[in-house]
């Protein structure tokens, strides 16, 4: 189980944390369970199981090892085919076999337990039942709640192989049981090759570990855009990285770009969309209070923070090692006007008594979206802690028409059920005017009427030239006036918000 929480984490960075990734690994998972079980019992009838488990899990230690190198070579043309069969492909390449051989393990352990007598069968395989469930359990527990971020992924599957090749060698002490009649197992050629076999088998996997390890274990120096590295951590949530070029410093989970700020001025962003959220300024000019769901490295907060002093502006991230990031690589401010809480965005949401005159949702990623910050309840939850005249702003990757705009569509549709008001903004439409190309698009959302030759007015005007963004005036130039057809795309629920069937990743 333990592995199997790594799996989808390993996948991530290629194939998104979606869940496809968590169907294959599981799908996988469980046909290798099967197969495994089924070849585990034959191998305990023809050569008995203190024979067997030695250089089974001595094979399973040394493929688990290995599974960092096959995820660099696998994972890249997996990622070409796409969330669904790249998913499958990826977790079949990498995962299968180790599932299969740890599968092995169950009948084994039932024909050892099954050498202590046919008459306390039943409380022996009940216990060994019980130990392996337990043992599932302390795994999937310590691995997603510690080793991950203690270790990181590489060296935690590398040191899961060596533990397992420890466990080969002690396997090496069991007697061969007897069988049922009385007669010890047939033995055969391959059967006295077990020693060295295992021993053979431990060797190669603890040199193909230690070559791992040496290879993995240290941070790289730059990643493959030729970008330094800086940080690198594996969280509960993502892996984190920032990186630096001539220009730019960057943020990303996993291949997610999430952020990048110049050098020069740590409060311009290089990447467009946050600076289309000071549009809801245009909608409500006086706000005074702005909630920021998801902090990232900051480049939504900060700008706010600098540019409208008498703005206090609530953040709030669900992953500490963000924060922590965020104020030491990308110059967020900490003060009683910059406030960060470490929590579900949801469940702030939820328990606040804050009112907000602007809540800004950037919280979706291009490959995955938190389903549950997409809802027709959560927005509805929003509503409740917004000021009469509030605004709400999100930005969604999709396209505003054609095959690729379903995802935008639908969350469309369920901004139209809450607020009176929606406005779009797809940046970019502006200059190239391609309705079925992919990109950001910024969702403004209001009680409040709104006109939109006076919108145009006040965006030109920067909002009575408090607005200091380069290019701010142009972004009128982007607003979609289109009817959005909604009919054919799905409201999205609690119980119905099939986020991840949307989006577009092709």
């Amino acid at each position: 189980m333990g592995l199997e929480m790594v799996a989808a984490r390993v996948l991530a960075p290629y194939l998104g944390n979606s869940i496809y990734v968590w169907g294959s690994v599981i799908s996988v998972v469980m046909v290798a369970l099967s197969v495994g079980y089924a070849l585990g019992g034959q191998l305990a009838d023809r050569f008995g199981a203190a024979r067997s488990l030695p250089p089974v899990i001595a094979a399973a230690g040394l493929v688990t090892a290995a599974g960092p190198l096959i995820s660099e070579a696998i994972l890249p043309y997996a990622a070409e085919l796409g969330p669904r069969i790249g998913s499958l492909a990826a977790t079949m390449a990498i995962y299968f076999v180790p599932a299969l051989l740890l599968a092995m393990v169950s009948p084994l352990g039932v024909r050892l337990a099954a050498s202590e007598g046919m008459a306390h069968l039943g409380r022996s395989t009940g216990n060994l039942y019980a130990v392996s469930t337990g043992g599932s359990i302390v795994g999937t527990l310590a691995t997603s709640f510690w080793l991950i971020p203690l270790l990181s992924l590489e060296p935690l599957v590398v040191w899961t192989g060596i533990a397992l090749i420890g466990l080969s060698l002690l396997a090496l002490t069991l007697k061969p049981e007897a069988t049922p009649d009385g007669a010890k197992p047939r033995s055969t050629r391959l059967a006295r090759a077990v020693v060295p076999g295992t021993i053979a088998l431990c060797i190669a996997g603890m040199a193909l570990a230690g070559g791992v390890l040496w290879r993995f274990a240290p941070d790289p120096v730059a990643n493959e855009l030729g970008e330094t590295v800086l940080f690198r951590a594996d969280t509960q949530y993502h892996r984190i990285t920032v990186t630096e070029d001539d220009d730019a410093r960057h943020l990303r989970f996993d291949r997610s770009h999430q952020s990048a700020v110049s050098l020069e001025d740590p409060y311009v962003s290089r990447i467009r969309y946050p600076d289309y959220m000071h549009l809801t300024l245009a909608l409500n000019p006086n706000a005074k209070r702005v909630l920021v769901l998801g902090l990232g490295g900051g480049a939504i907060t900060k700008r706010f923070w600098r540019d409208y002093p008498g703005v206090t502006i609530d953040s709030v991230e669900i992953d500490p090692v963000v924060v922590d990031v965020a104020r030491k690589y990308f110059w967020l401010p900490e003060d009683e006007r910059s406030r960060v809480f470490v929590e579900d965005a949801r469940r702030y949401v939820q328990t606040t008594h804050e009112t907000y005159d602007i809540v800004i949702v950037d919280a979706y990623h291009s490959d995955s979206l938190p389903f549950h910050l997409t809802t027709q309840e959560f927005l509805r939850e929003v509503k409740t802690v917004m000021a009469p005249d509030g605004v709400l702003a999100y930005n969604v990757i999709s396209a505003p028409e054609g095959d690729s705009s379903q995802l935008f569509r639908s969350m469309y549709r369920t901004a139209e059920t809450v607020w009176g008001e929606v406005r779009v903004f797809p940046i970019g439409l502006g200059e190239d005017g391609n309705t079925l190309a992919k990109r950001n698009i910024i969702v403004l959302a209001t009680d409040m009427p709104i006109d939109n030759a006076r919108l145009g007015q006040t965006i030109v005007s920067r909002v009575d030239d408090r607005v200091t963004i380069d290019g701010f005036p142009e972004m009128i130039r982007d607003l979609y006036t289109t009817v959005v057809p909604v009919a054919d795309v799905p409201l999205l629920t609690d119980a119905n918000a099939p986020v991840d069937t949307l989006i577009d990743v092709q």
